[in-house]
Order: structure tokens, then sequence, then C-alpha cells
């Protein structure tokens, strides 16, 4: 018997981006393709996918709300999260302010509204402050705000510990935490070896540096160590991500703690395999802790390997990629699970 839960899967329209950079899909192909995969919630990011972007706010025409209000009831879809960053980086000479990103949210904050989305997604790289600034708004307009936990920052790093504190202390429904489930890397992506193979990464050093990263022991002289054993460009490229923390791994067992302020999830995936399942994230050990924990919301397939193999013919179909992980979602709800 299955284990009892209120979990909901929907699908980032950013998994087709591809197809829709190409014009092979458009933004209500891309709809449809979500309905025609038996789900029903939906993720965008303005900046792709609304014309005149970033100055939708006076730009968003009447013609799109009608039309994607049209589309959400054509095929019985629901707008879910927007997801926005902010841009700190308007001006030739100076940095954004404070008050000018809280400006542009608040923006944001109205397109999401008019659109009917349930939560504006905000990014890591966003200031404190600014977040904190954005509080009342998100409470005005009667819509949620999460901060993405995205690699490099864990569910146990000091940058979720302060929103974490930040949302207790306001006391509010309106903000939470959004955590990315690329978080559980349990290896550096096939997709990504692979792809470093191709432009020329050596085998011997790639194999090493991905030896350190599934066994949790990367040195702190990575670099240094690499390019003694004779690395080049390519070598060097794959090391530094894996310094900088571009894939990372902890313990899910920690989704329990974050469970009251967790909004959504993005469930991020490089790569299904033909027997649906996920190599690289740790899928197995995520969902039965999400199930435990009473967690309710939606978990959004979020594709991100068809960049990485753009280069070879055999790249991957995003669509097949996406039914692919929607099929191993539903595996894991489907099934019972212990902790």
């Amino acid at each position: 018997m299955a284990n009892k839960h209120n979990i909901k899967r929907g699908i980032s329209l950013f998994s087709f981006q591809e197809k829709y950079y190409t014009g092979e899909m458009s933004l209500e192909d891309c709809i449809a393709m979500v309905s025609k995969l038996g789900v029903r919630g939906i993720e965008m990011l303005p900046d792709q996918m609304i014309p005149g972007y970033p100055s939708i706010s006076y730009n968003l025409s009447d013609e799109f709300v009608v039309n994607w209000h049209e589309w959400m009831a054509k095929y019985d879809t629901e707008p879910i999260s927007l997801d926005v960053y902010g841009e700190t980086k308007v001006y030739k000479n100076r940095m954004t302010t404070h008050k000018e990103i809280v400006e542009q949210l608040i923006d944001l904050m109205r397109v999401a509204k008019k659109l009917d989305f349930k939560i504006v997604r905000l990014t890591f790289h966003l200031p404190i402050e600014v977040i904190e600034m954005c509080i009342p708004y998100a409470e005005e307009f009667d819509i949620k705000i999460a901060v993405e936990a995205h690699a490099p920052h864990i569910l146990t790093s000091e940058w979720v510990s302060k929103n974490i504190e930040l949302a207790q202390k306001k006391g509010t429904k309106h903000f939470g935490i959004m955590p990315d489930l690329g978080t559980f890397s349990k290896t550096i992506p096939r997709v990504v070896i692979n792809e470093s193979l191709r432009h020329g990464g050596q085998n011997h050093i790639t194999e090493y540096i991905d030896n350190v990263y599934k066994n949790r022991e990367i040195p702190n002289d990575l670099i240094e160590k690499v390019t003694k054993m004779g690395a080049n460009p390519v070598d060097i490229w794959l090391a530094q991500r894996v310094v900088i923390g571009v894939w990372t791994y902890h313990d899910p067992k920690y989704l329990l703690e974050l469970m009251p302020y967790i909004t959504h999830i993005h469930g991020k995936f490089y790569e299904m395999n033909d027997d649906n399942k996920e190599p690289d994230v740790d899928y197995e050990n995520v969902m039965p802790y999400l199930i435990e924990g009473g967690y309710s919301g939606y978990i959004m397939s979020e594709y991100e390997g068809q960049r990485l193999t753009q280069d070879i013919d055999t790249g991957y179909d995003e669509v097949e990629q996406v039914r692919r992980h929607q099929e191993m979602l539903k595996r894991h709800l489907e099934k019972t699970h212990s902790v």
C-alpha cells in the first residue's frame, strides 16, 4: 500500500528551453505538452517567455494576459511559480541599488498576480535585505515569495539559515524556501563528464575529479593537484566547477527540518535513462523524506541536460526526458517508502 501524501507533479517550462528557443515549440505548445504529459502545475521564467522583459510591468499586453488565461483553461493547467531573478547589473557604471531591485520585484509580483501565479521564486544572489523588503508586498498581493536553495547553498548552509531566521522573525505565510534537488547530486552528472571528455578532457584526470566528488573527498588544493597531473584547460574547467560547488550533496534528512518553510521544489535532473531513472540526483533517498515529512506542494520537473548535449547529433529530446522524469516521480509517489 502506498504512503498517503498530497504531493503534486508539475513542470517548469524552462525544461523545453531549446525547443522554445529554436521555434520548434511556441509558448502555447509548451503549455499543451504539460497537459499532454498528464500534469497541471506550470512554472515559467518571464525573461524567457514573456514578451517585453524586463519592462513587462508596463509592456505586459492585454492580449498576452487574455491568451494566457485562455491557454490555462483550454489545457486545464494551473500557474504555480513565476521564476524571477532581479537584475543587479542594469547600469554600466554602478550596481543596481536595493531600492531599485525591490521596485523590479514589485513589478514582477504584479505580473505574477495578473497571470494567477501563486509563487514568485527569487534566487540566492539577492541580498537578504532586499528579500525582507519584498515580504510586505507579497502579503499585499497575497502571493508567496520563495528563495531558491540552490548549489552551492545546501539546506544546512548559512544562506538558507538566514532565510529561515527571516521567515521565523516575520511569522508570515508569504515567504519560504524552494529547495533545488540538484543539491543532492550523488555524482558529477554523466552528461557533464561526457561533455568534458568530448571537448578534450583527459580520462585519468576526469576519473580522478569524478571520484573525489563521488567519495566526498574534494581536496582544498584540487586545482593544484590536477595541474601536477598534467591537466589541460578542459580538465581545469571541470575541477573549478567542483571547487566552487556547481554540484553538491548532503543528507536528504535535512528536508524534514525545513518542511514548514518549503513552498515548492525544483525537481532538477540532467539525464533520464531508458529505465526512467536519474543516475546522478539522489531521488531514491530524497522522495521518502518528502513523503514522510508530509510535504504537500509541487515538485517541478526542471531539465538542464539539453545544454550539455548540443554539440552532438544524438542529444536528448527534451519532451522525452521530461516524460521520463514524470514517470519516475509517479513511480516514487505511488510506492511505499520508509526512512
